[in-house]
């Protein structure tokens, strides 16, 4: 069976005409903003690109709907079974920036959650967006790094920013923060305590950000203490499993870092059932400063990700560019901060 072509998308325009995203998207629109010289290049690039325009999508974006959505998995947005409840804390965190900052802009704000496992995924999501009118779509992780996401966006001619990208970092605008350096933070702090076992309860393999923090953990660590690892879900129940699995070991570690902060807590869980007391006789830190580091008892040391900052600025550009003002940088980086709270000590 012959493979189908791909269609070119406005991305390729962008690369064969040498010019940005925003510059195709701007001849597409028939914005006059746009420079001669560069409007005949892209409409050269078109040509021989035989690129057809999405007409409903070009019709869509001829004019503001003030509305900005946040795309996410189905089973990120919410997923639940026998033995686990789990809506993904970062995204409450996310939503409440992004609401708070589309009405101050006089946006409306939605959730669209969406099935990557559809085996018709593109018509699927054409379908879904035809009934909304948007002036962008905001992305979290994993969407955020999902290739045909991606693609189908921008054959629809759909503005999008994406939060924390770990792959094509070029392709779009995005708001991220240092990951590899706030959980060198975390570990530099156990270190400094004088724990020299330390384990490790790792994120889901399908997160970028789960890897990043990992391989930060591993050069943090080197040459200086012994790693234990084990997966993880960023899941409290995941946390616990993991979390007991680590602890009942002969040589368990003096302290224990989890890749988020729902995970850290089902560690503290894991330690009071097996009679260890936090942090005398074990320390344990966390990743992202969500609502639970404070709930949990002790509460966490942590990692701070200001998530809902991060949300707001990539609504900022979003909200620049349905207006046509002048955007902020593409790439925007916001700190980490360690946030030290009762969870860690030093070793006994």
């Amino acid at each position: 069976m012959a493979t189908q072509k791909r269609r070119p998308t406005i991305i390729d325009i962008a690369k064969k005409a040498e010019v940005s995203f925003k510059t195709v998207s701007r001849v597409l629109n028939d914005n006059p903003r746009v420079a001669e010289e560069l409007r005949t290049r892209v409409l050269k690039a078109m040509a021989d690109l035989d690129y057809q325009p999405n007409l409903a999508a070009r019709s869509l974006a001829g004019r503001r709907a003030y509305a900005i959505a946040l795309l996410v998995d189905r089973d990120e947005f919410f997923r639940e079974d026998d033995a686990n409840a789990y809506f993904a804390p970062y995204l409450v965190d996310l939503q409440a920036g992004a609401l708070l900052a589309c009405r101050e802009a006089g946006y409306h704000f939605f959730v669209e959650p969406y099935d990557p496992a559809s085996p018709n995924f593109f018509n699927d999501l054409r379908a879904q967006l035809s009934k909304v009118a948007l002036d962008g779509v905001l992305l979290a992780p994993p969407s955020s790094d999902r290739r045909e996401l991606l693609d189908a966006l921008d054959e629809l001619g759909i503005p999008y920013v994406r939060i924390a990208p770990g792959t094509d970092p070029e392709r779009s605008a995005s708001v991220s923060t240092d990951e590899y350096h706030g959980t060198m933070q975390m570990v530099d702090h156990l270190l400094s305590l004088g724990h020299r076992k330390i384990g490790m309860i790792c994120g889901p393999e399908e997160h970028i950000a789960a890897g990043v923090r990992l391989i930060a953990f591993k050069d943090a660590l080197q040459g200086k203490g012994e790693a234990l690892f084990h997966p993880g879900d960023f899941t409290f129940s995941g946390g616990l499993a993991a979390g007991a699995a680590l602890l009942d070991r002969v040589d368990r570690p003096s302290a224990i870092f989890a890749a988020n902060d729902f995970m850290a807590t089902g560690v503290v869980v894991a330690a009071s059932r097996l009679g260890l007391r936090v942090p005398q006789d074990v320390s344990i830190g966390g990743f992202d400063d969500s609502a639970v580091a404070h709930f949990s008892w002790p509460p966490l040391t942590t990692v701070r990700q200001p998530i809902r900052a991060m949300a707001r600025a990539a609504i900022d550009y979003l909200v620049a560019q349905a207006g046509g003002r002048e955007t902020p940088e593409r790439k925007i980086e916001l700190p980490l901060t360690l946030i030290v709270r009762d969870s860690t000590a030093g070793v006994a």
